[in-house]
């Protein structure tokens, strides 16, 4: 499977880059969920502080594992 990122517009998709064949090929499509900041995260300890950062850098990781795991579940797609 060969994976090629694109921009989505107006019912059309762009390549970013080319593929490396030329032939009609069956596609799969896959739109990534929306992006979600966290605003506030409640504890149950009144004086706790909680580092947003280093939730949000665990959150990006975490999803950046999830895509390499969909790329190893579709590869003989």
């Amino acid at each position: 499977m060969n994976i090629i990122k694109g921009i989505y517009n107006n019912g059309k998709i762009e390549l970013i880059a080319h593929p490396f064949f030329n032939e009609p090929m069956e596609v799969l499509v896959i739109f990534p969920e929306s992006k979600k900041k966290i605003t506030k995260i409640g504890t149950m300890y009144k004086n706790s502080k909680t580092y947003y950062e280093k939730i949000e850098a665990d959150l990006k990781e975490l999803s950046q594992n999830s895509e390499k795991h969909l790329l190893e579940k579709f590869k003989d797609f």
